[in-house]
């Protein structure tokens, strides 16, 4: 007999108490538990086992304490390395089957990732469209060469280097991927993608457009600058920039090179005059 271990684990009881009692807890068509791997941005990080039909919102704020440091939600990846992204709009959406297929989602492993207004999605799209690439068997040419395109724009784009159009045509190659990959996860590949396009398609467009990161936090796409008006001259700076990025003399403004920069941020972190900034 071949089945995962949350399967197993539900046997026992149910044939101590019996179907009934395991179909009284949660809603009429999706009964009993479900284990979640809860993580990310969250103050209480776990596996919990909730009875299915319980909300993201009692998942994320009653059971995982809210967000960490008191920053707001953004939103939670459900599913596993292919699931989809879902917002505060999906917070009261209660988690079986039936309700995350049409939100978009699924339930898959279990996973739960909570990310907070720090988080850049379309990073996230590109970490797990890394990950499932990687998974690739490669036997079928969908999934095979369809993630890796997927992959290859969603790093341009991150790198400041993409065009308007790359979103039309990773929504494309989605679906093309979903519809005639031979197995499970081909067909659930490009999840992540979709989903973050359809609630956070402005963050693709300041990528593209704008050529920056909403958060912060694509590091191709900052702007390291030393503000003459509060730098010392103290050089210290120039002494830890690890490609000598970083010129001037003792006690006079100093200067970054952009050209050199790779905007690794340890001037930023080393200056104790707060005189370098990222933008």
């Amino acid at each position: 007999v071949l089945n995962n271990v949350e399967t197993f684990a539900n046997v026992p009881i149910v044939i101590e108490k019996g179907s009934e009692w395991y179909k009284a807890i949660g809603p009429e068509k999706n009964n009993g538990t479900k284990a979640f791997a809860l993580t990310g941005n969250i103050e209480n990080t776990g596996l919990i086992e909730v009875p299915m039909g319980t909300t993201l919102r009692e998942i994320i704020f009653d059971i995982g304490g809210g967000i960490r440091d008191g920053r707001e939600f953004k939103a939670v990846q459900i599913g596993g390395p292919s699931g989809g992204c879902l917002t505060k709009e999906h917070l009261d959406l209660p988690l079986d089957f039936d309700s995350l297929k049409k939100a978009g989602a699924m339930i898959g492993s279990g996973g739960l990732v909570v990310m907070d207004e720090n988080t850049c999605m379309v990073e996230v799209a590109r970490f797990f469209m890394n990950f499932t690439q990687n998974e690739s068997c490669g036997k079928c040419i969908p999934c095979r060469e369809g993630t890796k395109r997927m992959l290859e724009i969603l790093e341009r784009i991150v790198a400041g280097k993409g065009e308007i159009e790359d979103i039309d045509l990773l929504l494309e190659l989605a679906d093309t991927i979903s519809s005639t990959a031979l197995c499970g996860l081909g067909k659930t590949a490009a999840f992540p993608v979709v989903s973050t396009i359809n609630n956070f398609r402005s963050e693709y467009e300041a990528h593209i457009i704008d050529k920056k990161c909403p958060t912060k936090t694509c590091q191709k796409l900052k702007t390291i600058f030393i503000e003459a008006d509060l730098c010392k001259g103290c050089s210290k700076c120039s002494r830890i920039c690890p490609v000598g990025a970083i010129s001037g003399k003792i006690k006079e403004p100093f200067v970054i090179d952009k050209n050199k920069c790779i905007k690794c941020g340890a001037c930023v972190e080393a200056c104790a005059f707060k005189a370098i900034k990222e933008d």
